[in-house]
């Protein structure tokens, strides 16, 4: 009997191999020490240093690898042609390549083996629940779209928080961080335009512009002797915010209601970032 693919959840031994693929990954970038090199360039003016050591080689490569995967297993959607001219997937391969990288990133850090072994489990649970996600939001006349969409908005809001204080935490020059948030900004909010509808074109001017705006933030939150996670709150907080008035204003303006209810959020940031200050 012909296999009929599923409108909703992806084929279970596709996912299995991707799966296991990332938890080998995740394990050879932890067991494997390769040599490190030091990359120095100019950026806007600035001279930067950037430590280039094997596990972020490793980690660069299973980020392609699992590009390739949800690649392959976004179009075993019906929805999607097998046309490898069709570039409608490319927009899926951000938050699972993103979380992947944010995943194995902090896997690197001294950690005891236990410790280290349940993040791994965590890690690839949420990635495999952003395929998932990635998977069911393809088709928008699924009973359960508006759900998975959701889901996939706060894992993406996930994603974010952690890459902002994961970059605050660096404490690199400010060109770098500036580049870095601005390159995952971009790619986020152009992430969460596309799942709530935005046109590609429209979608991408608007992304580049909220990318700009957060790394300038960046640049100017650099200076202050901030908590990494009170920075990361602040630029997520910003990155809802713009989201939000662009999607806004293209379905029926930006109204009173809906200014209230981003200053309502932006109050909340700021009572939030004055009691961790305090404490």
């Amino acid at each position: 009997m012909e296999h009929k693919p599923s409108r909703f959840f992806p084929r279970t031994d596709e996912l299995s191999v991707l799966t296991a693929v990332i938890g080998l990954g995740y394990a050879v970038s932890r067991l494997l020490q390769l040599p490190s090199r030091t990359l120095e360039a100019m950026l806007f003016g600035s001279p930067i240093s950037v430590r280039v050591d094997g596990n972020l080689v490793l980690l660069l490569l299973l980020a392609a690898l699992i590009t390739t995967g949800t690649d392959m297993l976004m179009r075993s959607h019906p929805r999607l042609r097998q046309d490898p001219l069709d570039l409608r997937p490319l927009c899926h391969w951000i938050l699972p390549s993103l979380t992947a990288l944010n995943v194995g990133m902090l896997l690197n850090g001294p950690m005891q083996v236990q410790v280290w072994f349940l993040g791994m489990l965590a890690g690839t649970a949420v990635l495999v629940l952003v395929l998932v996600a990635e998977y069911a939001v393809i088709d928008s006349a699924h009973p359960a779209f508006y759900q998975m969409q959701i889901v996939l908005t706060l894992l993406a809001y996930l994603v974010a928080l952690v890459w902002f204080s994961w970059v605050a935490q660096q404490g690199a020059r400010g060109a770098l961080s500036a580049t870095s948030t601005f390159l995952i900004g971009g790619l986020i909010s152009f992430r969460l335009l596309r799942l709530h509808g935005d046109p590609v074109s429209q979608a991408g001017w608007n992304s580049l512009v909220v990318g700009l705006l957060l790394a300038e933030l960046m640049w100017v939150l650099g200076y202050w002797a901030l908590p990494p996670l009170v920075v990361g709150a602040w630029l997520l907080v910003v990155l809802h915010l713009a989201v939000g008035l662009i999607l806004k204003g293209r379905d029926r303006g930006v109204s009173g209601r809906a200014m209230v209810e981003h200053a309502l959020v932006a109050l909340i940031a700021v009572v939030l970032t004055a009691l961790l200050l305090t404490r």
